[in-house]
């Protein structure tokens, strides 16, 4: 973001969209709460649906970190998992990533065209950890599994354990030694 004031407006829709919805915020609630004029509002945002799409570019930004992680073969798999792990839990451990993503998953629930639209934007997030897999099993090391069953089982296990308890149920972060388990699991497979 180029401007304070630019971040004070991110930051006030932020919280607006989580307390009321995309559908309950106005840009002029968002200008009160970020403490700058309509007009420097809308010459960052022409609409509350750019401003939205903003929020989503925030989590994109922050998911970046899972798409740059190619498979080596001179690393142990187990080693490769944990790093791979480690930059998906710092996620998970964001309180701003999480809230980003309640906001999404709202807004997804509430419209259909939204849902189609967040759809788009979101289907690449994980490619670079099923690249990960896909690049492992190319390599030979994945023994007797495939890339996708192994992705998805790395990947559901990951949600399930430092995700989706944490979005819907408001837990706290998964110990170490539960996701260090699911690695060490993960690992014997192949």
């Amino acid at each position: 973001m180029s401007s304070s004031k630019q971040q004070a407006i991110m930051a006030a829709a932020i919280a607006l969209f989580a307390q009321r919805g995309l559908a309950g915020t106005t840009m002029e609630s968002v200008a009160n709460k970020a403490k700058v004029s309509k007009r420097t509002l809308y010459k960052y945002y022409s609409s509350k649906e750019q401003l939205f799409d903003g929020v989503v570019d925030l989590l994109l930004e922050r998911i970046r970190p899972l798409q740059d992680n190619p498979f080596c073969l001179v690393t142990p798999v187990n080693e490769q998992l944990q790093k791979l792990a480690d930059v998906a839990l710092k996620l998970t451990q964001d309180k701003d990533y999480l809230t980003l993503s309640r906001i999404i998953m709202i807004e997804s629930l509430r419209s259909k065209k939204r849902a189609g639209m967040l759809e788009e934007r979101f289907k690449h997030c994980e490619e670079g950890i099923s690249q990960w897999f896909d690049e492992a099993h190319a390599a030979g090391a994945l023994v007797n599994t495939s890339a996708d069953i192994a992705a998805a089982v790395f990947l559901g296990g990951l949600k399930k354990l430092a995700f989706w308890e944490q979005l819907i149920k408001w837990q706290q972060p998964a110990d170490k030694e539960k996701l260090e388990q699911l690695v060490e699991l993960t690992s014997r497979m192949f």
